[in-house]
């Protein structure tokens, strides 16, 4: 996203300029996967700004051309009349550790299967967890705040749990070694294990 008075209106004009992201984390790989599309790899800038807020904060004061954004924060930059110039949806993961026990594996993926049914029936009912978690409502009072209206729903995408196909973990772990975000040396297979999330999604 970027700024109001911003000059940009498509990724291809970013190139050589400051883009916020958080290294090693989804915004980052986003971010790659979206502008590599349009730029050459050496004119990509990408910068560490951390969390969503240092993000957005580098944003409205100019530290950086443009900023990857995440909800709610994406409904408080748009209020404010910035845009965003290019959008990328990715999938998020439950983690667990390899000594965590089947039966409360099983039991947080049914948890989640739940609470996505629930959330997908009525997402306006659910969106006061968003805005009224503390660091972010600080933050968005200084700016004026957001409502549960101010949302656009189709963006908020909820979805059950299911395994990654052997096709998607190896060509995420080609493109994550070809950007230098994996030691080559690291075995693909050895990286995702599906455990579970079959049968919990399908309960």
């Amino acid at each position: 996203m970027v700024r109001p008075d911003s000059t940009h209106y498509y990724p291809g004009t970013l190139g050589n300029k400051p883009v916020a992201v958080q290294f090693h984390a989804g915004s980052h790989y986003v971010a790659l996967r979206l502008l590599s599309g349009y730029l050459p790899e050496e004119k990509l800038k990408l910068v560490h700004y951390g969390s969503p807020q240092f993000r957005f904060e580098a944003m409205m004061k100019g530290e950086v051309e443009a900023a990857a954004l995440m909800e709610p924060w994406i409904t408080l930059a748009e209020k404010l009349g910035c845009r965003a110039v290019c959008e990328g949806h990715y999938l998020g993961a439950e983690n667990a550790s390899d000594n965590m026990d089947e039966e409360t594996f099983a039991a947080i993926n049914r948890a989640i299967v739940k609470a996505v049914n629930l959330i997908n029936d009525d997402k306006r009912k659910y969106l006061h967890y968003l805005i009224e978690e503390p660091r972010f409502a600080a933050a968005a009072a200084q700016h004026g705040g957001i409502t549960p209206e101010d949302f656009h729903l189709p963006r908020l995408r909820y979805s059950y749990n299911t395994p990654y196909t052997d096709e998607i973990v190896e060509d995420t772990y080609h493109w994550m070694v070809r950007w230098g975000l994996l030691d080559g040396a690291a075995c693909s297979n050895e990286l995702v294990d599906n455990r579970m999330a079959e049968p919990a999604a399908a309960d």
